[in-house]
This record gives C-alpha cells, structure tokens and sequence, in this order.
C-alpha cells in the first residue's frame, strides 16, 4: 500500500501577538499587514518576529491595497521589500501581478528573480484571470513552488471543480494550495472531494474597538485570530491523510 500523504495547514497572521501561539498549531505561515484590505507587505519588525518564532514563513509581497496590477514604481518597492525578507531569512515570498485579465509575466519574472534561493507562491491573482490554467502554467515555466487558490470561486468550499482542475493540469509540477473562507467546518468536505494536500485560512474573528476611536475614523473593530480554530483546523489535518 503506498505511504499517506501528510495535510499541510498555512495561517495567514498580520499581528505580532499571535505569532507566538502559533508553534504547533501551523505547519506554515502566511505573514501580511492590513488583512482587512486582503494583505498588504509586512514591515521588517515583523517580519524578524515570524522568523524568531522558527515557524516556515512566507512573507505576502503586495506594496498597495486595489487590484494586483504593477506599475514600475510598485514593482520597485516589491523586489525591495523581497530582499529585505531574503535578508531576514523568511522561507519564501507569496506574490502575484496581472494586466489585462492575465498573469503579468514580467513583473513576475522580475519578482521571482529577486526572490532567488526563496520558495515563491503565486497568490489568488490566479483566481481573477481569464484563464487560471494558463496562469498555472506561466507560474510553473517561472519555477515557483505553489499556488494559492479558492478555485476560481468566492471560497475554496464553492471552488472545489476549480481546485480540482488546476489540481490535474499542476500534474504535480506545483503545489496547488486551497484558501478563502476554509473553516473547521468547510475543510473536511474539501479534503473528501480534492486531492488537493495544502490549505491557508485565516481564522478571523473580529473584536470591536474603544468607541473612542470609531469616533474619529478608525475603524469600529480590531481583527484577531481565533486560535481555537487554528487548534481545529490542525487536529483536522492532522487526522486526514490522502492517499498518493
């Protein structure tokens, strides 16, 4: 009978106080800033706090909220914040840019230059393209390692004929990893129905802030992990195995 592949749980975290919980609970980090706008490029200090804790990090390459085009100036900043988590000694770089309704291959290949030595991740920039498998396949010509994607769907549990499609033409050629909106209660079923071994989840929960400061506009709630799902979420993989 051949081995059982193991399940791989990524966590998406843009704050300093979860990531010393997280050891045991993650077998992978997604590191960002500014969650509640999608992730946006983590600063230093954080990024030497995800490499302390010893957990594989990945640090999301994003230099401004809006869509995942770039222009020169944010392909600048981009290959700049790329060297600086290089120089942290962070596992890798999640990135992705598109130009009309397709991958952006020079901005890309530039960033994956850049990313040298580095694991690369090609972000849900694969979800709103034209065509995601030939996004899959410019993302394996470019040698990057994995690709995260809901399928083409609002979330991975709607997306699961879209993981499955990008899933068979990877081939085993990448690593195609599931997220958006993976819970404790959604997982089970997309580890029934993919073959897809690697998921990400943010375990969001949202408290809400001193009134104080909603008065004067910032924001009428704060975003923090729910660690009981993070807790869930790893027995569940840690329970299921998929067969090779």
């Amino acid at each position: 009978m051949p081995p059982n592949k193991p399940i791989t749980l990524e966590i998406c975290v843009d704050a300093p106080s979860t990531l010393a919980a997280l050891p045991g609970l993650a077998d992978r980090i997604e590191l960002c800033s500014g969650l509640d706008v999608a992730g946006l490029t983590p600063d230093a200090g954080l990024m030497e706090c995800a490499a302390a804790t010893g957990i594989e990090t990945h640090a999301l390459i994003r230099p401004r909220s809006g869509d995942f085009k770039m222009e020169a100036a944010d392909l600048t900043v981009a290959v700049a914040s790329i060297h600086m988590a290089s120089q942290i000694g962070l596992a890798g770089v999640v990135i992705g840019a598109e130009r009309d309704g397709a991958i952006d291959r020079d901005a890309l290949e530039t960033m994956t230059r850049a990313a040298d030595g580095m694991v690369v991740t090609l972000h849900r920039v694969i979800d709103v393209v034209d065509d995601p498998v030939a996004a899959l396949e410019a993302a394996i010509d470019l040698g990057i390692t994995r690709v995260l994607t809901s399928g083409g769907a609002p979330t991975a549990a709607a997306g699961i004929a879209g993981l499955n499609r990008l899933h068979a033409a990877a081939a085993g050629r990448i690593e195609v990893m599931a997220g958006a909106g993976i819970t404790s209660r959604t997982l089970p079923d997309l580890i029934a129905k993919t073959q897809v071994t690697s998921f990400h989840a943010s375990c969001s929960a949202k408290t809400p802030i001193d009134p104080r400061y909603a008065a004067f506009g910032f924001g009428d709630a704060s975003r923090t992990i729910d660690l009981d799902e993070v807790a869930r979420l790893n027995a569940i993989c840690r329970a299921g195995r998929i067969s090779e």
